[in-house]
């Protein structure tokens, strides 16, 4: 390693072509150029360009002359690798394509951010572990951001070298004109806007791929009079529990349900340049067991599975498009596997850390299937995210799926429980999802880089401390020490809400037994939650956010909304504390406690309300929010029962 040189890009003289020769133009240096300008404007770069700066080195200032950056056009090189050689005779891209070069230079900026434009002479030569890396966001439940949101968001996946982005769509999230008056809540996203996201999203090198259910996670429409028939079990599904579970399962016989599907994507796809889509299909509960029996009786559920999945193809194909599909139902009929047509990508998903990736990649590789393995960001369901799960789980879907040759590792960010989690604390998921499908082996066990990363390219944090914050804010399920399956127990309680004690054990004793109808382990519910370690853990964590330099241009708004959520995870506390002792304390105790919850959970919501709206669309506020007001109803309710006549209002 040489002596530390410097680096000043200068854009409109930042460019050469370090190679004249035919095979070049296919590298189409116009493009390339633009694509050198866009980066070296971008936010981080843009501060230290100048035709000519003063530096000081060793004590002594003298004036620095620019240096071009020489662009050559490599052949042989991956479509999406780069050498990037950094000597005293300045800086040298090569590529073999655009995408290899904006890569390239995302790397540069990388390094002026982190060395202010001062680097040790260096040649590296870089490739990604998967050719597919990508993030996949829930916008089906509850939470749809707005544009400017989104456009923020695809530039900062483009800033993590990610090349796939699906934005997963249930119910009402797209805008079918035809069926607006079923879904008058919904905000959704229309066609004009999703072309916009695509070209967006093309100039950065990320493939938007559309994601729609056509079998399962249905119960939007089913909900609806006008679509109730098509449902497999149209009055609820029956379950071995006193409810059942609602109507969420297209029924595959029936063919209004497949010109639905027809319909809807119909609709859709046309707005997206990708040559995929997601027609997911995974969790149909109860499929074959309720209108579509007689014909799962005679081929099996697996078959009627197939049978219905073979006419969803047939209209991807229509459109162009080659099919992705969730992989939950080839695990309990791998008959299916042998049956996958060539043009068909399997997203191998698993959330939980103790469940393996290696024996479905293994299976899968064997019958030389086309797949993604998914891990998620395990943010979910958690409030603050589940940080030693997420890494577990996304380490291991990325040392299998390198093992078993899957073709991309897509990291799953869904919505459920109300979509409570705020942004920021998916990044960490996004970020170590993104380094090791880059570069697997190197950045399994690397957390200071992650660290880094994340506070100070994702935060644009000045302290440097925001990565290992957002770390630590997920591992306060530990405090729980609660075996709750892709969950914590504090978000179950908000949403369960109040009840006695007796009812409370009655209902999490249940829990092992959903979750395996749901497709879980169904691990036995065990719990030793230490409320007073977790109200401590809560003050430390608030004054570490206060201590955050925050320069982004959402500062403001990241720090109110971990704040928030911070008061959300101490809520849940208090309300396991209070349900523990209500009946050991005396009345004047509990009608204080109850106004003190009552008082803060409608801080909380208030907070909850104003963040949300500060980056997404109304649609899907009031059903997020549901459980709020239902918990609030439940301490106005005990309240009167302790004294009937305090006119407390909400």
């Amino acid at each position: 390693m040489n002596a530390p040189a410097y680096f000043y890009p200068q854009p409109g003289r930042y460019i050469s072509s370090g190679d004249s020769s035919p095979a070049a133009a296919r590298f189409n240096v116009q493009a390339a150029s633009a694509e050198a300008e866009r980066l070296a404007s971008a936010a981080g770069v843009s501060a230290v360009l100048a035709s000519s700066v003063t530096a000081s080195a060793g004590g002594c200032s003298e004036e620095q002359p620019v240096l071009p950056a020489v662009i050559e056009y490599r052949e042989v090189l991956h479509p999406q690798g780069y050498v990037l050689e950094w000597n005293a005779d300045g800086l040298r891209l090569a590529a073999s394509t655009v995408q290899g070069l904006h890569y390239a230079l995302i790397t540069v900026q990388q390094m002026m951010d982190g060395q202010q434009g001062q680097w040790a002479h260096c040649v590296i030569e870089d490739e990604p572990a998967f050719p597919v890396r990508g993030v996949m966001l829930d916008i089906g439940r509850n939470k749809i951001p707005k544009m400017e949101t989104l456009f923020a968001f695809i530039d900062r996946l483009s800033a993590l070298k990610i090349n796939h982005l699906q934005l997963y769509m249930e119910g009402y999230s797209f805008e079918y004109p035809q069926y607006a008056a079923l879904f008058p809540e919904a905000t959704p996203l229309t066609a004009a806007e999703y072309r916009e996201l695509d070209a967006y999203a093309a100039s950065r090198f990320i493939d938007l791929v559309p994601s729609q259910n056509c079998l399962g996670h249905m119960w939007p429409w089913l909900s609806k009079p006008e679509f109730r028939e098509l449902a497999e079990h149209p009055d609820g599904m029956p379950t071995p529990f006193p409810f059942k579970m609602p109507p969420t399962t297209l029924n595959p016989v029936d063919a209004r349900s497949s010109a639905l599907a027809e319909e809807l994507f119909g609709e859709l796809l046309p707005n997206f340049s990708s040559g995929y889509v997601n027609l997911n299909m995974d969790e149909p509960f109860g499929l074959g067991t309720g209108a579509s029996k007689p014909r799962a009786d005679e081929i099996g559920v697996g078959g009627l599975y197939m049978e219905y999945a073979e006419q969803m193809f047939a209209i991807a194909r229509r459109h162009g498009k080659k099919p992705l599909m969730w992989g939950d139902v080839l695990t309990h009929h791998p008959e299916l596997v042998k049956q996958l047509p060539a043009d068909v990508t399997v997203l191998h998903w698993n959330y939980d850390a103790p469940i393996p990736y290696e024996p479905h990649c293994k299976m899968l590789h064997e019958h030389a299937v086309r797949y993604y393995v998914c891990p998620g960001t395990s943010s979910w369901s958690s409030l603050s995210g589940r940080t030693d799960n997420m890494l577990a789980n996304i380490a291991d879907a990325a040392k299998n799926g390198k093992a078993y040759g899957a073709a991309g590792l897509v990291v799953a960010d869904w919505g459920d429980a109300g979509h409570w989690q705020v942004p920021s604390v998916s990044y960490p998921g996004y970020a170590y999802a993104a380094a090791v499908s880059w570069q697997t082996e190197a950045n399994l066990e690397r957390m200071e880089p992650l660290e880094h990363h994340v506070s100070h390219r994702m935060l644009q944090d000045r302290s440097g401390k925001g990565g290992g914050l957002l770390l630590k804010l997920g591992r306060y399920y530990h405090l729980e020490r609660c075996t709750i399956e892709n969950n914590t127990y504090t978000s179950f309680l908000l949403n369960h809400g109040l009840s006695s004690l007796e009812q409370l054990e009655q209902d999490t004793a249940m829990l092992p037994r959903i979750a395996k109808l749901l497709g879980g382990v169904g691990t036995p519910f065990q719990l030793d939650y230490r409320y007073e370690e977790l109200a401590s853990w809560v003050r430390a964590c608030q004054e570490e956010v206060l201590g955050l330099d925050l320069a982004g241009a959402d500062a403001d708004t990241v720090t109110d909304e971990l704040l928030n959520t911070l008061r959300l995870i101490h809520h849940g506390a208090r309300l396991h504390r209070y349900i523990h002792m209500q009946h050991s304390i005396d009345p004047q105790a509990e009608m204080l406690e109850l106004g003190e919850l009552q008082s803060e959970l409608q801080t909380i919501g208030k907070e909850f309300e104003r963040l949300w709206l500060a980056r997404n669309r109304e649609g899907g506020l009031a059903s997020s929010t549901a459980a709020f007001r239902k918990l609030l109803q439940q301490y106005e309710e005990r309240q009167r029962e302790l004294h009937p006549h305090n006119g407390i209002m909400l």
